[in-house]
């Protein structure tokens, strides 16, 4: 089978803000998502725009490499929500979707927990109404209620093997894909976080390596800034690579230096 996923927004269009950011946590999720499927020997086309700079680019953008795919049996969009609700939810054009959905949006409230907000129809979302073949938007949870929150970001992993094994309608072995997420995804103290935070935002910062990461550099940590930044993660710090920390750091008001320094790197790895 063949099939495109995508994760919503961009560092450019910023999704949901609350307890953590969506387009940083919804990337994690899509990263799982498409290793899980491809383990099972599925086609996967990873469809997210990183350079629109507008919600009418970003959007344009992912409709454009979904449309450009031939026979594709479904599109996915991951997404977080906002609000101040609870739970999952999964929207679909029509009906025609039904069993897909519902496989996804049960697998993922089992697997977090969270209430299960039910399938809803709508024809306005752009991915939705544009795409070529049928599409589904996926809301894990919202990013402003602090239970969602963190069981989302501490489950990117089995959030993202439950969406891949709806997708299929079929178990997918753990041991056939990378079970494990990158180390320190989140900082270990996450737990005592939450319960003792006064803060009204909880910050998921994992630890500054200690050592200025620039062009030349090579490695893990690397490949962490690249995925941050949506950027291909080979693990090499190359032109395109300083090119997104430049503009990551304009846009965060950083000094402009095209280095990740422990200012950067909080900022980065902070939700």
């Amino acid at each position: 089978m063949k099939f495109s996923i995508h994760a919503g927004h961009n560092s450019f269009v910023p999704g949901a803000r609350g307890y953590i950011s969506e387009e940083f946590v919804n990337r994690k999720i899509k990263v799982a998502t498409i290793r899980y499927l491809r383990a099972a020997g599925q086609t996967v086309y990873d469809d997210t725009d990183d350079y629109g700079r507008t919600q009418n680019e970003n959007l344009a953008a992912i409709v454009h490499k979904v449309n450009k795919h031939r026979d594709l049996d479904l599109a996915v969009s991951i997404h977080l929500n906002a609000g101040g609700g609870t739970g999952i939810e999964v929207y679909q054009y029509d009906e025609k979707t039904n069993g897909v959905a519902g496989r996804i949006l049960n697998n993922i409230c089992e697997v977090t927990g969270l209430t299960n907000r039910g399938l809803k129809k709508n024809q306005s979302f752009y991915v939705l109404r544009n795409t070529k073949p049928s599409a589904l938007l996926i809301e894990c949870g919202f990013v402003d209620t602090k239970t969602d929150a963190m069981l989302v970001a501490s489950k990117t992993e089995v959030i993202g093997h439950a969406i891949a094994e709806g997708m299929l309608g079929k178990n997918i072995q753990t041991r056939n894909a990378a079970s494990r997420t990158s180390t320190h995804e989140f900082d270990q103290s996450l737990p005592a976080e939450v319960k003792g935070t006064k803060r009204s935002v909880v910050k998921l910062v994992s630890s500054y390596p200690g050592y200025l990461i620039k062009r030349g550099s090579r490695g893990e940590e690397v490949k962490r800034i690249q995925r941050a930044l949506s950027v291909t993660a080979d693990g090499i710090f190359g032109v395109k690579t300083e090119a997104a920390v430049r503009n990551y750091q304009k846009r965060h008001q950083l000094t402009v230096d095209g280095v990740v320094g422990p200012k950067t790197w909080a900022q980065l790895f902070a939700a």
